[in-house]
């Protein structure tokens, strides 16, 4: 569980409301649940940061944020920035799981639009009255409470039941329950851990990347190629600081040490495990592929499935290294199928691994992944899939479902050889390129370089300067990095840039030291208009018209008018692609202006995508529209279809990709063989391409 700190170090209000929305549907439910099931053992791990801003929505601090702010301000009080900001940002939710259900939620969306331009938003405003506004912050807030605890509050049901005219009274109690739930988290976890049903494991105070910390070229063990920034980074000092204030806050608020260790992001490297020696922590836990590159073998069961030991000078600590497939399942697969099907399946995948080590000792199958963000992809939010789950493992005695260090200590590491020197990466891609190397990236470690270099003569310990380091080392966290650049994609990716400037400027402020000018300018590089990515699955009819307000809601948007050249602008015929997907057929949708076209003697749109497929159309004699593809396809049947737009479905078996692949595309209109427009002018565009990439996409925060 892990968030960074949202706090903007001005106001000392939260920016984001992540931490309250994950705390109402996720925390609290994943550890109340494991109370029927006695015999399923887990650790959990939380980030310092969290523990905080949990706390601080408590009393005496009662800290806010702006969306809970905004959600309790009376809808007749609000001023149009306000009716501005809760129609772009009272829809952050799971379109399919957590708006489509629930008809009037639904409309609302559809009444605003899913993808709304600047120039739309004041017509967008006109059509929202009073009402619409009271009952948009209801919703909001009362499906980011987990379905399970809703089911177990009469009031939360009659209003999910009533669905609208909602007044400023049941509003209030929908807010008062996330204030309520919010601090039952942490008293929660305490419970679960006094009655020895959780391990609980912390990570560095502020979730940062330690071994870039402690050395920034660690990311060329890797990548030797890697581009790094200019400054350099070297303070070993700082991630020492993280790891031991980590381990005393953890300690602090759960009244036990940390019995484990999750280095933010999985992140290791040799300087980031002595460090962890040194402070005693008994074990640590990364991604399999590190085992790998460290051993220099291939993988093997014997290797995965049980813990390692890593010796250095007079200490040592255990090492577990986790099953990406297993752990990836849970996280981007099973939320689509049916529940009882995924945990059989589940289970099928376990029965095989104990054959495999049956005539061995005991494995340990280490299974771990994001504590919040898998599950809203799920159906009713994950309870049918871990009631599944549980109830399977709970029967089946050839497993036992434990904690990292009940398995250490039933087991414990004597007489094994230690693991060579760690292989430096991370859990993604068993590398740093999610943190660095990328411009943008590479700019705001540059910011923190200077930043740190600034301070460096100012006591850390001194009473009048500990909050300007404070504020430096909420900068050194992880997540301001990760949504710079281009792997990764926000709507609030601009608060983030904003938020990790903010810290920045304090730090220099609070030091008594003069700002730099480039704090005050974004790091990340705005377009005019951006692409949007698909929000959830869509199955349009091919029939050239738009045929409902929710047909093409959920597509990705690419606007040709204002982000990509075209070779010949003058009459501009073609304006805008939509395109999605489900589990069948990938489908595009184009927008045109028809009389511009209609100027046109002999026209045809060549859609040219991944592995060398090429789709054709050119307008039928007398009337209709024609595909044809290259290479020829036989058994493939396009459907497509043109009256106000073009709509064409392409069967998923035309362009086989890998999971995880996107589809590529470029479009270009020729006429006589000639071409006029072509979108983008170079290079090709790459789009998420299946259901299971919008789970990929959206572990926002």
């Amino acid at each position: 569980m892990h968030q960074p700190s949202y706090r903007d170090p001005v106001t000392g209000d939260s920016a984001m409301p992540w931490v309250r929305l994950h705390a109402t549907k996720d925390y609290l439910d994943m550890v109340l649940r494991l109370a029927e099931f006695p015999s399923i053992h887990q650790t959990f791990n939380f980030v310092p940061s969290l523990l905080d801003q949990l706390e601080e929505y408590l009393p005496p601090a009662n800290k806010s944020d702006r969306f809970l702010d905004l959600s309790r301000k009376p809808a007749a009080e609000l001023t149009e920035e306000e009716q501005r900001f809760i129609l772009e940002w009272f829809f952050l939710a799971n379109p399919e799981r957590m708006i489509k259900p629930f008809p009037r939620y639904y409309d609302l969306l559809a009444k605003r639009g899913a993808h709304v331009k600047e120039s739309d938003w004041p017509a967008a405003q006109k059509r929202f009255r009073l009402q619409d506004y009271l009952d948009l912050q209801v919703w909001f807030n009362l499906v980011w409470i987990d379905p399970w605890l809703r089911r177990q509050d009469q009031a939360l049901l009659r209003l999910e039941a009533k669905g609208g005219q909602f007044s400023e009274e049941e509003k209030a109690y929908v807010l008062a329950k996330h204030v309520a739930l919010t601090g039952q988290v942490i008293p929660a976890y305490r419970e679960a851990l006094s009655r020895g049903q959780v391990e609980l494991t912390a990570s560095p105070y502020y979730h940062p990347i330690m071994p870039l910390l402690c050395e920034l070229r660690s990311a060329r063990m890797a990548l030797p190629g890697i581009r790094l920034p200019e400054a350099s980074f070297r303070h070993p000092e700082d991630a020492r600081w993280h790891l031991d204030e980590g381990l005393r806050r953890h300690a602090e608020a759960f009244g036990r040490p940390a019995t484990g260790m999750w280095p933010p992001e999985g992140s290791v490297s040799e300087d980031f495990v002595r460090l962890a020696i040194d402070a005693k922590v008994p074990w640590v836990a990364t991604d399999e592929e590190i085992l790998w590159r460290t051993l220099k073998v291939a993988p093997s069961a014997a290797n995965r499935y049980r813990p390692h030991l890593i010796r250095r000078g007079q200490g040592q600590l255990a090492i577990v290294f986790r099953d990406r497939e297993l752990s990836d399942l849970l996280g981007f697969v099973y939320s689509q199928w049916d529940p009882q099907i995924a945990a059989n399946d589940f289970l099928r995948r376990l029965r095989a691994i104990h054959q495999e080590l049956q005539h061995g000792p005991p494995g340990l199958v280490s299974i771990i992944l994001d504590g919040e963000n898998a599950w809203e992809a799920y159906r009713d939010d994950g309870h049918e899939f871990f009631l599944a789950l549980y109830r399977t493992l709970a029967s089946d005695d050839r497993f036992r479902c434990v904690t990292v260090s009940e398995f250490l200590g039933q087991h414990p590491l004597t007489g094994q050889d230690s693991l060579p020197d760690l292989f430096s990466g991370s859990w993604i891609d068993a590398n740093f390129a999610t943190w660095i190397g990328h411009p943008e990236k590479n700019a705001a470690w540059t910011h923190l370089a200077q930043a740190r270099e600034a301070l460096e003569g100012l006591d850390r310990n001194a009473p009048e300067r500990q909050a300007a380091w404070m504020s430096l080392a909420a900068a050194e966290g992880s997540d301001w990095m990760w949504w710079f650049g281009d792997t990764h994609y926000s709507a609030q990716a601009d608060e983030f840039d904003r938020l990790f400037r903010a810290h920045l400027t304090t730090c220099y402020r609070l030091g008594g030291l003069p700002v730099p000018p480039a704090l005050g300018q974004p790091i990340r590089q705005r377009t005019l208009e951006p692409l949007y990515a698909p929000t959830a699955p869509l199955s349009p009819t091919i029939d050239g018209r738009e045929s409902s307000y929710y047909e093409w809601l959920y597509a990705g948007r690419l606007d040709l008018r204002q982000q990509y050249a075209a070779i010949h602008r003058g009459e501009q015929c073609l304006r805008a692609i939509s395109y999605g997907f489900d589990d069948a057929n990938r489908y595009l949708r184009i927008d045109l202006d028809l009389r511009a076209l209609a100027q046109l003697a002999e026209w045809a749109i060549d859609l040219s995508f991944s592995r060398g497929v090429s789709v054709r159309l050119t307008r039928g004699q007398p009337i209709g529209l024609q595909a044809t593809v290259q290479p020829p396809a036989e058994d493939i049947v396009l459907q497509c279809a043109m009256d106000r737009v073009i709509e064409l479905a392409l069967p998923n078996s035309l362009i086989p990709l890998a999971p995880g692949e996107r589809l590529q595309l470029s479009v270009t209109l020729t006429e006589g063989g000639e071409a006029l427009e072509r979108y983008p002018s170079q290079g090709l565009f790459e789009l998420l391409a299946s259901p299971s990439d919008l789970d990929a996409q959206s572990w926002l925060v």
